[in-house]
């Protein structure tokens, strides 16, 4: 059972304004900090006194400051974001059909919507083109990822969706990839990177000299493919 308490701590801000710190009590033997949905959270046990707490937020300050600004400044970025979905780099234009049963389908560079729309009803809009991302991802990622593994020589055992809020792509022992479907907005080459980097895992299980040195192997522009990903990374976390 978690027991909240009043909002009594806060992070002070460089420009003298203040962050509240959200404090959760909780049956657990360490103290927890943690930066969720734009807020600070604090977990700890009931026995640890408030001024105890304060000392942790004091030690800790410097980096709750700079991930929170992080994470304020993605948050602002994706505000200020056209709400024009995008399919492998492309923008695509909703293209409203009426109200009734909730669907999207993409024609060239228009998104054919039905049901919710696309201005006025934005969370469910939102959902429906995230449902649709998710069904052109499972075919599209499928697809270049049998594309690289022939040229590659290196083939998943198992490939999976991943729905992970920080990472791209994963490769475990087993050989199962996995790959966040949300890449399905990003253009076909950094879409390409991820899969490339996700299969060289398969033969160097880290990012030693001879795993980039393979990676270089196949996209000897890897670092801008990369760079991409992390300067745009906000834009694709837009739906879902």
């Amino acid at each position: 059972m978690t027991r909240r308490a009043a909002l009594t701590l806060t992070l002070a801000l460089p420009d003298g304004g203040e962050v509240p710190v959200a404090l959760i009590r909780r049956a657990r033997k360490s103290i927890g900090l943690a930066i969720r949905d734009g807020r600070i959270e604090l977990v700890a046990p009931a026995s640890v006194p408030l001024a105890r707490l304060a000392e942790v937020l004091d030690a800790r300050r410097d980096w709750l400051l700079r991930h929170w600004l992080a994470d304020a400044a993605r948050r602002a970025e994706l505000a200020a974001l056209p709400a024009a979905p995008e399919w492998l780099g492309q923008a695509l234009t909703p293209d409203w059909t009426g109200p009734g049963r909730a669907a999207c389908r993409r024609d060239g560079d228009r998104l054919i919507v039905a049901g919710p729309h696309p201005e006025r009803e934005l969370d469910a809009f939102g959902a429906l083109v995230a449902r649709w991302l998710r069904r052109e991802a499972a075919a599209t990622l499928a697809e270049r990822v049998a594309l690289w593994s022939r040229a590659t020589g290196l083939a998943p055992g198992r490939l999976m969706l991943s729905n992970a809020r920080r990472r791209w792509g994963s490769c475990a022992a087993d050989g199962t990839v996995r790959l966040n479907w949300r890449l399905v907005q990003a253009p076909v080459a950094v879409v390409d990177y991820v899969v490339v980097h996700e299969l060289c895992h398969l033969e160097h299980l880290n990012h030693s000299t001879a795993f980039w040195s393979l990676v270089a192997s196949h996209l000897p522009d890897w670092a801008a493919r990369r760079d991409w990903l992390k300067r745009h990374a906000a834009r694709l976390f837009r739906y879902g």
